[in-house]
């Protein structure tokens, strides 16, 4: 199917899976600022524990499940498209980030534009890797696939990603700007 073997697809289907569970869900979720309604506990106001496991799990489903999706269109596209690398990832781009806006609304749950662009981003740009890592090595030249679309996945980048900074990034240079030695030597003195 779509170029694989059974063992490459098995193979290709747990790393997909593994990739969305381990590396965006993570991601995603420790990013949220609100997940909960609380509720009151002896006299307490505390998060609703079983309504956050709850979300958390049926976001890391819809992951799962979109980027399971996208792979196997991916490896399709790879195997019987004449379409072009960079035709392929603003196709997937296009039809999936509406798909996972409205997964996301069915169930309830409140996000961005920008969160559904990063997670459909990472899978995207992770697709390529994932695949070449799924085929034989001895039939199939992982360095070779993986230089012919760098161009594309660079002008997708710098298109959907250029102005979307890592705020942690910001916040470093600001600390960077507020500290200077003099306060470090000021410490070193109490």
């Amino acid at each position: 199917m779509f170029g694989l073997t059974e063992q490459e697809m098995d193979f290709y289907r747990t790393s997909v899976t593994d990739f969305a569970v381990q590396d965006i869900t993570p991601q995603i979720v420790s990013n949220a600022k609100y997940m909960t309604p609380v509720i009151e506990v002896n006299g307490e106001r505390v998060p609703n524990k079983p309504y956050v496991m709850k979300i958390v799990s049926d976001i890391e489903e819809i992951i799962v499940l979109t980027a399971t999706h996208m792979a196997y269109e991916y490896a399709y596209l790879q195997a019987e498209s004449t379409m072009i690398e960079l035709e392929i990832i603003k196709f997937l781009h296009n039809k999936y980030e509406d798909s996972l806006f409205k997964y996301f609304f069915k169930i309830g749950v409140a996000c961005t534009t920008d969160a559904v662009t990063e997670i459909i981003g990472e899978i995207i740009l992770e697709l390529p890797w994932l695949y070449s890592r799924a085929m034989d090595e001895d039939k199939f030249n992982v360095e070779e696939f993986l230089e012919e679309k760098l161009e594309a996945y660079n002008d997708y980048m710098n298109e959907n990603f250029n102005d979307m900074s890592d705020p942690d990034e910001d916040d470093e240079e600001d600390l960077d700007e507020d500290w200077d030695d003099e306060d470090w030597d000021d410490e070193d003195d109490e």
